[in-house]
């Protein structure tokens, strides 16, 4: 059928915005879009060419589509039986669009968080941190390594966009897990553990196994099942957090939940447990791998400052039952087999003993000075210094301004990587 005057109109409408939408779909090419070429530098090559490489995709696949729409609205305007055909198509154009660069928008204020030098150098450890935290878990399941793109945010606690998972953009899969650190855990970046833990449960099938450990643990109590058992997701990334960084993971865990207006809260739906028994728990962690400690002070201070007759009288005995439970709830959370390790606990890949208070002080008394500024100690030992730092701003509480701008000294200097 031979368009009329007002289909041709129409149809050169939606010519015109096909235009539009590939005009600045084509500015996408140009990485520098969104961020700059010194950010994206800073990323390293592991991280950087996968990801830019899989943005390069995506955008050519919004261009395809673009000029498979621009073709579209061109024959609409000789035929009006394709103009219902070619306006669905523009539709489908702009939401691919929006689609595409929130993706974008993503990943380039990911990277561009990477501000100054002193940044991009603590950002560029934080990847290589999470990057030799799954590791050995992935070694040891046979799978292969995952990139780890961090960037800093505001907020109270991190976040991550685990890798492997569909983006924004339909039919775009995350090659890289991001992780958010906020500003006030970059130096010290225990939470960046618990996200990686994130990343692990997910590719090692730790969750259900952990749930079945938690339950087998409460069994008896249908009603601390009914409430512990949904939170198996983040406790699998505390335990993982604990392995790696040990006492240090708990303290800063407790500066994130330890709000007075929501402690002692259950909100239904909440995948995160409560914060006055995560708290407990990660106490009850310490004491099962390491015996008594200061983390027995912790607790203390949580029961005596925040008491449980401040909660809401429908959640108070399912709090108090849970604390009398929590020696067994911590085994079962250490020991609760990993599919992807062969049915072995987590500590057979990462031994949480190896941060020990004991095996931190020896760790300072070998290394000596060194610890702090030898590349090989950064490379070998990255991790354990994290924990070593933590656990002696916890421990030192009148030194805990020192201890914090030691990590970040430490944390700037030369990279990981190096």
């Amino acid at each position: 059928m031979i368009a009329d005057a007002a289909t041709r109109a129409v149809a050169a409408d939606l010519e015109r915005q096909s235009a539009h939408w590939v005009a600045a779909a084509t500015t996408f090419l140009d990485a520098e879009e969104f961020a700059s070429e010194a950010a994206w530098r800073s990323v390293e090559t592991f991280v950087g060419l996968p990801l830019r490489r899989h943005l390069k995709v995506i955008v050519e696949e919004l261009i395809d589509i673009g000029r498979a729409t621009i073709a579209l609205t061109r024959a609409a305007r000789r035929d009006a039986l394709a103009l219902p055909e070619a306006m669905a198509a523009v539709q489908k154009l702009r939401r691919r669009y929006t689609q595409v660069e929130t993706t974008l928008d993503f990943f380039g204020d990911a990277v561009s968080s990477r501000t100054s030098p002193q940044l991009r150098a603590a950002l560029q450890a934080l990847d290589a941190l999470a990057g030799a935290s799954i590791a050995p878990v992935l070694t040891r399941a046979g799978l292969a390594p995952i990139p780890v793109l961090t960037y800093v945010d505001k907020g109270m606690g991190a976040s991550i966009l685990r890798a492997d998972i569909r983006l924004w953009a339909p039919g775009s899969i995350n090659p890289v897990a991001a992780i958010k650190i906020v500003r006030h855990n970059l130096y010290r970046p225990t939470s960046l553990f618990h996200e990686a833990g994130h990343q692990v449960a997910a590719v090692t099938g730790w969750v259900p196994s952990l749930q079945e450990s938690l339950g087998r643990s409460l069994a008896g109590d249908a009603e601390l099942r009914a409430m512990w058992l949904p939170w198996a997701s983040e406790i699998a990334a505390d335990v993982f957090a604990f392995a790696h960084t040990g006492y240090a993971s708990v303290t800063a865990l407790f500066d994130v939940v330890g709000d007075a207006r929501t402690l002692l809260r259950w909100p239904i739906g909440d995948p995160h447990p409560v914060g006055w028994l995560r708290t407990l728990l990660g106490c009850a962690m310490c004491r099962a791998a390491f015996g008594a400690g200061p983390w027995d002070d912790l607790e203390a201070a949580v029961v005596t400052g925040f008491p449980l007759r401040r909660a809401d009288p429908t959640v108070r005995a399912l709090l108090e039952r849970s604390r009398s439970r929590m020696p067994g709830i911590a085994v079962a959370c250490l020991t609760a087999p990993v599919p992807g390790l062969g049915g072995s606990p987590i500590g057979a890949a990462v031994d949480p003993a190896r941060v020990s208070p004991a095996a931190l002080a020896e760790l300072d008394r070998t290394a000596g000075a060194a610890l702090w500024t030898s590349p090989h100690w950064r490379r070998t030992e990255g991790i354990r210094i994290v924990a070593l730092a933590g656990l002696r701003e916890a421990e030192q509480p009148d030194k805990a301004s020192a201890w914090i701008a030691r990590a970040r000294e430490w944390m700037t200097a030369t990279p990981l990587a190096a």
